[in-house]
């Protein structure tokens, strides 16, 4: 077999993503970085706008939208809805004020700054007002998920990313850019009723099959990912994104899944290992390495990058001060909060697909994806250690949930 660049044969370009992914799994393992920093690196350097070892061809195209789907199918499933009820107030309070302030300061700056047109604005404002919440790991590790902080930022993360993923729908459809074949209020009628009967079907469906005898682990986990490509599919029959239906689906399991860990355990693994990667390395794929050497775009990352600090940050106060978190409890609300990562790229990818926003504008969110990424998860880990470190008896604001 002749090889040349880029790689045409399918079987070599899948090869290469696996081997690809593996490489930043065990290079990033004892680092404090996440990741997809690695994934988008990689992406960079051997997509067309780099060396060029990888076409933007089916292979990559295929496991990349399945990844998107993946991303926030995981986004839905992972949140701890319990948690989330018990201090509803708490997180509803910080996710509100984490997306108003994230997105008008993101519209303002879209449309005066960066000279965007309000609807290109309005969905840059929505990528940056959605966080993810990469950081989860070393919160985990910490022992601190008990924290009433913590809680609020898990669970603002549940409306953040739902208002977000909500005005891309509303955008795309005052823009024309996605005509529903029902008209808007249809749309928005039917986007009500899937995910209605989704909560309502969905849990008790799966139930009755995951009890059913017979049922091996993969098929089960084949019957999962049946729901989650089926509403994604009637999502966008309807005029909105699959990317909404994966996440009502990721609700809708949310609870029927907890308790089956070794069935989350193979659906992660699935995604986690070769689609999600995938889909990191198509969307660096999408960045000219060019790009590093332009001012104008290093200005409009930077001008992202203060929106989302600005953004988070005073929520993350304001929140801290109506409920009495401490100052090192705010810090950590806000390093779980900047990084832009999952939900960003669905919304700014599919605004680009959409021709709502350029090439440069992705650019340049794939590089606050970077800062973000980078700068939260270090502030996550140095102020959890400083509050694992404290004695929680000397002090009420590291009172637990």
């Amino acid at each position: 077999m002749e090889i040349s660049l880029p790689l045409e044969d399918q079987i070599l370009q899948f090869t290469f993503l696996v081997a690809a992914a593996i490489a930043v799994e065990f290079a990033f393992r004892r680092l404090p970085a996440p990741g997809l920093i690695g994934l988008l690196v990689i992406g960079m350097i051997v997509g067309p706008g780099g060396v060029g070892v990888l076409p933007d061809g089916p292979v990559v195209e295929l496991l990349g939208s399945i990844g998107l789907l993946y991303i926030m199918f995981l986004a839905g499933l992972e949140i701890d809805l319990d948690v989330v009820r018990e201090h509803k107030r708490e997180a509803a309070a910080f996710g509100g004020l984490a997306f108003a302030l994230s997105f008008a300061a993101g519209l303002l700056a879209g449309r005066f700054l960066l000279d965007l047109e309000w609807f290109g604005a309005a969905l840059v404002a929505a990528a940056i007002s959605s966080h993810t919440l990469i950081s989860y790991p070393v919160i985990r590790s910490s022992g601190l998920l008990g924290r009433r902080p913590i809680v609020a930022a898990i669970g603002g993360t549940l409306l953040t990313d739902t208002a977000s993923l909500l005005v891309l729908v509303v955008v795309l459809q005052l823009a024309g850019a996605e005509e529903g074949p029902f008209g808007w209020a249809g749309t928005f009628g039917l986007l009500f009723l899937l995910a209605a009967a989704a909560l309502l079907i969905v849990p008790r469906l799966s139930r009755r099959v995951f009890e059913g005898a017979g049922a091996s682990r993969a098929q089960n986990a084949l019957f999962v990912i049946a729901i989650l490509v089926v509403l994604a599919a009637l999502a966008d029959l309807i005029g909105t994104e699959d990317i909404l239906g994966a996440f009502i689906a990721g609700v809708a399991l949310n609870r029927v899944l907890e308790n089956r860990e070794d069935l989350v355990e193979h659906l992660v693994f699935a995604g986690r290992m070769l689609f999600i990667p995938v889909f990191f390395i198509q969307t660096g794929m999408l960045l000219d390495l060019e790009v590093f050497t332009d001012p104008w775009m290093w200005m409009m990352a930077g001008v992202l990058v203060v929106v989302v600090l600005a953004g988070k940050g005073a929520a993350a106060w304001s929140a801290g001060r109506l409920f009495g978190y401490g100052t090192t409890e705010r810090l950590v609300m806000t390093g779980m909060t900047i990084p832009q990562a999952a939900a960003t790229l669905a919304v700014v990818t599919t605004a680009h697909e959409a021709e709502l926003v350029g090439i440069e504008i992705v650019d340049a969110v794939i590089i606050v994806i970077f800062l973000t990424c980078l700068g939260g998860a270090l502030t996550t880990r140095a102020a959890a250690r400083r509050i694992a470190d404290r004695d929680p008896d000397e002090s009420p604001e590291t009172e637990r949930a």
